[in-house]
């Protein structure tokens, strides 16, 4: 078969790719080695989403007293909530298969190769090969685990995210390794389960992407949950002994450690995966951190581009799809280049938080008099309301008030953080949002009151 573009991974970036193509006017091939939807949809922010839903409704209605409803003997039924979680999945997937086939785009499975440029080679699972011939291939094979580095024995008495997502109980004492985006979700849904949970890491904050204010009064939060937090440590070791895993690890100062749990996940992120495409001999140029490629998604080598994960840049689903609109734009005759000033990034941690633009130690050591103002849920009337106050909008701007970053910690900071990302996208200032009429009573409008903080002072905030 020709086709104009194949497409290598089926994940956001892949099969948005795909349908871009597609829309382009494009004849689009797209070959998966596995499921459809990729880590995203099958073993990542999907399901993991689904949990984090029914984590927060576990909480919510053992509160339901305080907002005056009766709910008696309120009680987790894992397998319910792990059933919820399928149906989410096998949903979207289901409608991701119809979304393609209906878009024109033609699904092979199996694993690629890619013998030269316009060949790809898709080998099925009973060993048969069919080859694919086109003027372009975008890789978009994804990313997998990072490991500590320990040995294969240590790391067989250790559990994945893919499996904390379908775990058939909820284990007493869960150890988590790492301190990222995905090891504070899952620590976040497990304890709100009733697991008793401890995050072990080397570096002294949780969630490195975000602000480090915020990172400091979530860990705060999460302490107060139950959920402790050892940083400074470097696992060494992993073994079971006496029907119970065994952490073993050195402090900064070279001190024996040890940590014991019934499950230990392993949650320390994740590395490009390159799918098993021999890179070299089709003199594209990589590193361990990923794919080289331009702002237009090319690779070294002409007709081949790179997306997603493989690319190393970000590792967020919502980038990944947006490189593979850019990239097959370009292949199809508009010009366009990718830019990764205005990221918008969100964690499902409860609280969620959420981050958009610069950090205040980052926008600090470039930009002279730098205003920066925060606002409380515990004034929002919205928040009140809920019984949803933990938490504050930090909003960062320069000295003429141009909008540098915001970060929020609180309710439904996945949704407001889009507030901030448009107004940087858009060049605007404080200002413009503080003279915006916002409706009452939402949780936007503590967006709004951060930003009368940079301008002048809060509305609704006692101030100095």
């Amino acid at each position: 078969m020709k086709y104009d573009v194949v497409v290598i991974g089926s994940g956001p970036g892949g099969y948005v790719a795909a349908i871009r193509g597609a829309q382009l006017g494009g004849k689009i091939a797209l070959v998966e080695a596995n499921k459809l939807g990729g880590t995203c949809l099958n073993v990542g922010c999907i399901p993991t989403k689904a949990l984090v839903h029914s984590a927060t409704a576990y909480l919510l209605a053992k509160r339901a007293e305080e907002f005056g409803i009766i709910a008696e003997n309120v009680g987790l039924d894992l397998k319910k909530v792990m059933a919820h979680k399928e149906k989410t999945v096998t949903t979207l997937v289901s409608g991701l298969e119809k979304l393609l086939k209906g878009n024109g785009v033609d699904i092979y499975r199996g694993k690629a190769s890619i013998p030269s440029p316009g060949k790809v080679e898709v080998k099925g699972d009973d060993g048969t090969g069919e080859m694919l011939e086109t003027r372009h291939i975008v890789i978009a094979t994804g990313s997998t685990h990072e490991l500590p580095p320990v040995s294969p024995e240590s790391i067989s008495h250790t559990i994945s995210s893919d499996e904390a997502l379908s775990l058939d109980r909820v284990p007493e004492r869960l150890l988590v390794i790492g301190g990222g985006v995905v090891a504070v979700e899952f620590a976040c849904i497990w304890n709100a389960f009733g697991a008793r949970v401890e995050m072990v890491k080397r570096s002294p904050l949780i969630l490195p992407p975000m602000d480090e204010e915020i990172s400091r009064r979530l860990m705060m939060i999460l302490k107060r949950k139950g959920i402790t937090v050892s940083s400074g440590l470097y696992v060494k070791e992993i073994r079971e002994e006496n029907g119970e895993k065994v952490l073993v690890a050195e402090d900064k100062d070279g001190q024996k450690v040890e940590k014991r749990a019934d499950v230990i996940l392993v949650a320390m992120g994740r590395k490009p995966n390159f799918g098993g495409l021999d890179l070299d001999s089709l003199g594209v140029a990589y590193s361990k951190k990923g794919i080289q490629v331009d702002a237009r998604m090319a690779t070294t080598r002409e007709g081949i581009w790179a997306i997603g994960d493989v690319v190393g840049k970000t590792y967020l689903a919502p980038v990944a799809s947006f490189e593979g609109i850019v990239a097959m734009d370009n292949i199809f005759g508009h010009p366009r280049t990718m830019d990764y000033k205005v990221v918008p990034n969100c964690v499902f941690s409860i609280p969620e938080c959420a981050s958009v633009g610069l950090k205040e130690s980052e926008a600090s050591a470039i930009y002279p008099n730098l205003k920066v103002s925060r606002f409380p849920f515990s004034a929002n009337g919205r928040a009140v309301a809920i019984g949803e106050t933990e938490g504050f909008v930090k909003v960062i701007a320069d000295e003429n008030g141009k909008i540098l970053g915001m970060h929020i910690m609180g309710p439904h900071a996945d949704d407001l953080i889009h507030e901030g990302a448009l107004a940087m996208a858009a060049g605007l200032s404080a200002k413009n949002i503080a003279e915006m009429v916002h409706a009452h009573p939402t949780l936007p409008e503590a967006v709004l009151e951060a930003c009368h903080g940079v301008v002048s002072r809060p509305i609704h905030l006692l101030t100095r």
